[in-house]
């Protein structure tokens, strides 16, 4: 009964959230959101079946919370933070585990849905299939709603990091958000932060329109400033003396960990360039993991697709790019390669990525509009 209750609410509570966005915000209709939120409820159920049988960290995370009575010795950096967040849930409330894996769910639907509105009041794209666009039809694919479905860094990071993206988006509007996002990405993992601010860094030094000078000058001096300040803590997360986290014993240490794990390939001695690859586009047919593999291959093969022709339309327009898109387009780089390298096994990284894509559908929405634009002139 409790499972249908948790349910009943996360139903009222998505009825009002979705009549309040299609009111304020372009989206295509309150009809997709409610797609957007079916796929990801049957990829939260695949996902909660697919660990009956290979028990997943959301179980450790539920079981530490539960028996924990100091609520404060969660909240530190990195994966304690999630037991943060879960303990009120599990101590205080009383949920079982597959209440709270629902409501971390949600948490982790609402990612998708920061990263769509970002995508819908910055891009213009034309319904190719029935009434959607490629725009729509990006954020369905199954990768990001299943790694971000469950209890866990999954979730939180991905929706912390969307819930950023869609701040930036109007930063002048929406300081609030933004701080919020930034701060859940630095509790979960400040190196991402870290390699977000200096996205935006780069993004706006590279830009020459796009964003008033005042607005412009802002980001860069805050960004700066959080740069400097932010460095000292991921020093001291990732126990190192240099910014090169990849030297760091604790997440050295951490990878060896996950290249043990049973869930893939081990990539942990490939070379840069084939880790991304590998990163970014695998498993494919080939790699054989399964039958989620097998079904991830397809999702990737389309993805690899869309590298192609990013690549071909972003150097034609290039200076057409606004800072935000240059944002978009450096995060999803550096953050690519942090994660790549500190990535044990090919299992780990198909949840890895799954954090850091919609920043690649929107940038492939981005240069599909401009291709399209530039066809017509």
């Amino acid at each position: 009964m409790e499972v249908v209750f948790v349910i009943l609410i996360i139903l009222l509570l998505n009825t009002f959230f979705i009549k309040s966005l299609y009111s304020r915000f372009k989206v295509k209709s309150e009809g997709y959101l409610w797609l957007l939120f079916t796929v990801h409820f049957i990829l939260t159920i695949a996902y909660i079946l697919y660990t009956s049988s290979s028990r997943s960290d959301s179980f450790n995370y539920y079981n530490k919370t539960l028996y924990t009575e100091d609520w404060f010795s969660f909240f530190k950096t990195g994966t304690k933070f999630i037991g943060f967040l879960a303990w009120p849930l599990t101590r205080t409330i009383g949920l079982g585990y597959y209440s709270v894996m629902l409501i971390f769910s949600y948490i982790g639907y609402f990612a998708s849905v920061f990263f769509y509105l970002v995508a819908v009041e910055n891009i213009e794209l034309k319904p190719t299939w029935g009434n959607l666009s490629p725009l729509e039809l990006v954020f369905l694919l199954p990768n990001v709603h299943f790694w971000t479905s469950s209890l866990g860094k999954g979730s939180i990071i991905t929706f912390a990091i969307g819930l950023f993206a869609f701040g930036l988006s109007r930063i002048n509007r929406r300081i609030v958000p933004t701080a919020i996002g930034a701060f859940l990405v630095f509790m979960v993992r400040p190196h991402i932060l870290l390699a977000i601010v200096l996205a935006s860094i780069i993004g706006l030094f590279v830009t020459s329109g796009g964003l008033k000078p005042f607005f412009k000058w802002s980001i860069i001096i805050v960004s700066v400033f959080l740069f400097i300040n932010l460095s000292g803590s991921v020093l001291k997360f990732t126990d190192t003396d240099t910014l090169d986290i990849t030297s760091s014993s604790t997440l050295s240490h951490r990878t060896s960990e996950l290249t043990k794990a049973s869930s893939g390939i081990d990539i942990g001695n490939y070379n840069f360039a084939y880790k991304i690859f590998t990163f970014w586009f695998r498993p494919l047919f080939f790699d054989g993991l399964g039958a989620l593999g097998f079904l991830a291959s397809f999702e990737n093969l389309f993805c690899l697709i869309m590298l192609v022709q990013i690549i071909k339309w972003l150097i034609k327009s290039w200076s057409s790019w606004n800072g935000y898109f240059k944002i978009s387009l450096f995060a999803f780089l550096l953050g690519s390669v942090i994660l790549a390298q500190i990535t044990g096994n090919l299992g780990i990284a198909l949840r890895q990525k799954a954090q850091l894509m919609p920043f690649f559908f929107i940038l492939y929405c981005k240069a599909l509009s401009l291709n399209l634009n530039n066809k017509k002139n």
